[in-house]
């Protein structure tokens, strides 16, 4: 009996310490594969004190709520907009998008794919999903973009290339 417990505890300790090293898989994606994210601080929405940034995903247009934000904490609220019938995606454009918020270089132009670190990555947005993510943002200039390139009927669609990118300041 006492060594079905000590196995019992083992294996528990084991299964803890795999998913803490797996992470949540949460969607403010702060590693970004070991790309610095410095210059930010995303952490999962949660209702605390910062303005909501609302963002449109669509075939083919990022639309965010407002051009310009207030530096401070934002909370990025990314909803696929359902122009698809969610019923049957096989073989459809633009079946998930992402948003990804990035700082711009001074003088770049968002669709110029000249953007700094990700500080804000929302994967695999399904239509009429919306998924949040909260960052503490420095006055600047910043991308936000759609990156899916997917595989549709043998044809590659990439969405940034169809114009899934905007430009918003903030002040």
């Amino acid at each position: 009996m006492r060594v079905r417990i000590l196995i019992l505890a083992a294996t528990l300790a084991i299964a803890g310490l795999v998913a803490a090293s797996c992470g949540g898989g949460g969607d403010d994606n702060t590693s970004m594969g070991g790309m610095d994210m410095s210059g930010a601080t995303p952490t999962m929405a949660s209702g605390a004190d910062g303005s909501t940034e609302m963002v449109t995903l669509s075939n083919w247009a990022v639309e965010p709520s407002s051009k310009t934000l207030t530096a401070g904490k934002i909370t990025f609220m990314a909803t696929h907009a359902m122009d698809h019938s969610a019923a049957n995606m096989t073989g459809q454009e633009g079946a998930t998008h992402q948003l990804l918020v990035a700082p711009l270089p001074a003088g770049a132009k968002a669709g110029q794919s000249k953007f700094g670190a990700p500080v804000v990555n929302l994967t695999d947005i399904k239509p009429g999903e919306s998924k949040t993510a909260q960052v503490e943002l420095a006055a600047g200039t910043y991308e936000l973009a759609c990156l899916v390139v997917e595989q549709v009927n043998g044809q590659t669609v990439n969405h940034y290339e169809k114009g899934m990118f905007t430009q918003v300041t903030v002040n």
